[in-house]
């Protein structure tokens, strides 16, 4: 009896620290006093750099800037009228190589005499609502990850978290960035292919994002972080097509949910198998390649390789300005226009994703740059099986000012072995760009039944 109760005492004693060695991720609370003081709110540096290149953070605007007419239709350029400060090129390019990314650097040395980077003034300008920088305060002492950091809990509303010692925490971050509760947009997308000729898509977007309503934390269940449908509008013989996603943040319990709607059987059939490598029609990438990464974690072992300085496109928000049309911004030498991109000297966190043993995935190695002050995955390297640069991924941020948050308003996929490149979310003829928390979800809209409705 005795040796039974001294083996109940030694288990007792050690179920305790198996628990808290399963999870990870929450700081103390004398940690999270740094958010607000020499952290911003959601956890970039306050501070700019040394050289005075980055400015230390402002957050003097919520929402639209007093010099933007906004008309609630798109996003004008927050600084219009601002000068280049310098072009990068191939032939000065050593003179800024330390802030290039590798991916970048391929497309300078593939395309020598066309591809360039035009480098304007950075700024830190726009903030957060105050119930945002409330949650992620709260997320800094209570999000954790379990389950081979595969299932997140205890957080909402924000970045899960703003002080990240692990690259599983920062990719989580961009999960969990703050962007809209209810997101409808068009989506126009252009698949250049080495031969030059083009093929457009264009589809609409609607998402209900339970996790980013912000005020309603206390019934918050960790459950479906959100839903999504997307309608394809061309080529004519996709049109009428639909996709219905479900996705949590606990990718052991809850994994993504999918399923695909056919107008011509008129059937709505679950898809098992859209997910992780599955190739996209709309340009060289594949399906969790979506924005930087998109989907389940799981495949890969994630590093944090530390931080530093890059250039990367942000305030493009003159990408969605009418006057610049499709064709200004497409061309046929295996790039975007580059004098449609406005690059800005930012901080960013580089992880690593390296392909775990008996896992398959087209691309071996995942290097992803996210920028601080947005948790958005600006640009990101792919490498194949054989460790050899394939694909690079560029993606350009954006304020929105009726959502009062950072979100990506173009993304460019571009393949170093074919010449191929996409665009995506590129909105300038459309009669509005992305509309974000405009209105409530219908009922029964983001359901399998509302999918047939729609589609009958």
């Amino acid at each position: 009896m005795k040796t039974k109760s001294m083996l109940s005492r030694v288990f007792a004693a050690i179920v305790p620290m198996l628990v808290c060695a399963s999870a990870h991720g929450a700081v103390s609370a004398e940690e999270a006093k740094a958010l607000g003081t020499t952290l911003t709110p959601t956890g970039a540096e306050m501070a700019g750099n040394a050289e005075g290149t980055i400015p230390a953070w402002t957050g003097k605007w919520l929402g639209v800037p007093p010099q933007v007419q906004y008309d609630g239709k798109r996003n004008a350029d927050p600084y219009p009228g601002e000068k280049p400060v310098y072009t990068i090129t191939s032939k000065n390019l050593a003179q800024y190589g330390d802030k290039i990314g590798d991916g970048q650097k391929a497309l300078f040395a593939k395309y020598p005499e066309t591809y360039r980077m035009i480098v304007y003034p950075t700024h830190r300008d726009f903030r957060h609502s105050d119930l945002v920088n409330d949650n992620v305060r709260q997320n800094a002492s209570s999000a954790t990850l379990s389950n081979d950091e595969l299932t997140l809990k205890g957080a909402y509303g924000g970045p899960a978290f703003p002080m990240p010692k692990t690259g599983s925490e920062v990719l989580y971050n961009v999960m969990t960035t703050v962007s809209a509760w209810m997101y409808e947009a068009p989506n126009v997308g252009a698949y250049v292919h080495p031969s030059g000729s083009i093929a457009w898509s264009r589809t609409t977007l609607a998402a209900h994002n339970l996790y980013q309503k912000g005020d309603d934390r206390a019934h918050w269940d960790d459950g479906v972080y959100s839903r999504s449908i997307s309608v394809q509008k061309a080529p004519p013989r996709d049109a009428g097509k639909m996709s219905y996603t479900v996705n949590s943040l606990d990718f052991v319990a809850s994994p993504r949910q999918a399923w695909q709607y056919d107008p011509g059987s008129r059937r709505l059939r679950k898809s098992p198998d859209v997910g992780f490598d599955y190739p996209m029609d709309s340009g060289p990438r594949v399906v969790d390649e979506q924005n930087g990464f998109n989907g389940s974690p799981e495949r890969y072992d994630w590093k944090l390789i530390g931080r530093r300085e890059l250039y990367v496109p942000f305030h493009t928000n003159r990408l969605e300005d009418p006057s610049m049309k499709y064709a200004d911004l497409i061309s046929t030498r295996g790039h975007p226009n580059p004098e449609q991109v406005r690059y800005e000297l930012r901080r960013v966190w580089v992880i690593d994703g390296i392909l775990k043993k008996g896992n398959r995935h087209v691309y071996g190695k995942r290097r992803m740059y996210i920028e601080e002050d947005s948790w958005q995955i600006l640009l990101a390297d792919n490498y194949d099986t054989r460790g050899q640069l394939w694909r690079v991924a560029q993606n350009c941020a954006a304020y929105a000012y009726d959502g009062k948050f950072y979100y990506l308003n173009a993304s460019f996929y571009q393949d170093l072995f074919s010449g191929a490149y996409s665009a995506e979310n590129i909105t300038s003829e459309e009669p509005t760009s992305a509309q974000f928390n405009r209105r409530e979800p219908r009922p029964n809209e983001f359901t399998t039944d509302g999918i047939r409705r729609g589609g009958s």
